[in-house]
């Protein structure tokens, strides 16, 4: 007989062009296929199983109660979309009230900051089980004796995988009208100054394309969103600010992937978009963000770790090596990690 789960979290709705919109859509999908599944959001779509609830912020409704009551879950996921808020926490608490017998799992992509005294809140009603894939937030569970796992993130091998041959790129290219003999470096995510995307103009002014796939949900009101996209247009780098279906193709079309965050949580804990271009066989550039060298070190050497002032010589050193150097990848242990962690979780 399969274990009952009850996955709630915010926005299941596409489009999924953003790590923890992923996130969320890849955990429902991987939940459904090894338990039995109750899903509970407030924004998504019509399917069995799963329902839309329209509730208080804290979920605590007479609705959301008969659902996870009725259900009997062995187990709760919590996945957040605004990470570890206390509001989160206060959250969780609700919703496990609903469901006594089952265990509690807490999933939270990027640390949030507290109050001292929400804090020490938090270590009062602190879920029995959390799992992140950022090192600050673990770090902060660990002091307040939070119960934790730091776990990778999964990517999707079925769509994010290298593309056969050099035709296939300059068709890919000519399909975004962007230039087919460039040199292309890309990057994903929001347009906002905590990105630091305006050290790639460095990389334009020496004769390569950089190209920015902006997301479709970064907030309106993100710090010098408008003012930091006309300077990276003014300096000719190229921004698709438009929703890309099948975005696994903008990476493939790519020569380099390029991630210049420095800011601590102005990104989720393991960057997405890096595993995804890594999954794609595309080399990576990054800083070093979060918790990407703790599970994929060099990756085989299709990841080069570069402080912002020196992207100029690491995109050089890297485009003069052949293509295939870069394809072999820890993308896949990664989902085993993640499916091992988070499954015997509930399984326990």
């Amino acid at each position: 007989m399969l274990k009952k789960v009850v996955f709630i979290t915010e926005y299941l709705n596409p489009p999924y062009d953003e790590g923890i919109k992923k996130t969320a859509y890849n955990l429902w999908l991987e939940l459904g296929k090894k338990y039995e599944l109750l899903t509970i959001c407030r924004h998504g779509f019509k399917k069995e199983n799963l329902h839309i609830v329209n509730t208080n912020a804290l979920y605590f409704s007479a609705e959301v109660k008969s659902l996870i009551k009725n259900f009997k879950p062995d187990a709760l996921v919590y996945l957040p979309f605004q990470s570890s808020t206390f509001a989160s926490y206060l959250r969780l608490k609700v919703l496990a009230t609903f469901a006594k017998k089952a265990r509690p799992v807490f999933i939270a992509l990027q640390p949030k900051p507290l109050k001292k005294w929400q804090q020490g809140f938090v270590k009062f009603i602190k879920p029995k089980m959390a799992l992140t894939p950022s090192p600050m937030l673990k770090q902060f569970w660990d002091t307040i004796e939070v119960p934790n796992k730091i776990i990778p993130l999964l990517t999707d091998l079925t769509i994010f995988k290298p593309i056969s041959d050099t035709t296939t790129k300059e068709k890919l290219r000519k399909k975004y009208s962007l230039p087919v003999e460039a040199t292309i470096i890309s990057h994903m995510g929001h347009l906002n100054e905590g990105r630091n995307l305006q050290t790639l103009i460095p990389l334009q002014q020496a004769g390569f394309q950089v190209v920015i796939l902006g997301s479709s949900s970064t907030p309106t009101d993100a710090v010098g969103t408008k003012s930091i996209k006309n300077t990276l247009l003014a300096s000719g780098i190229i921004i698709v600010d438009r929703f890309i279906k099948h975005i696994e193709e903008i990476y493939q079309l790519s020569d380099i992937y390029i991630f210049p965050v420095v800011k601590k949580n102005s990104s989720i804990g393991m960057p997405l978009s890096i595993l995804e271009a890594r999954a794609c066989g595309i080399p990576v550039i990054t800083t070093n963000y979060g918790s990407i060298q703790t599970y994929m070190e060099d990756d085989f050497g299709g990841i080069k770790y570069s402080e912002p002032n020196e992207f100029l010589r690491s995109v050089t050193e890297i485009s003069t090596k052949p293509t295939q150097t870069f394809i072999k990848t820890k993308v896949s242990e990664l989902n085993n990690s993640f499916y091992d962690t988070l499954y015997t979780q509930i399984d326990e």
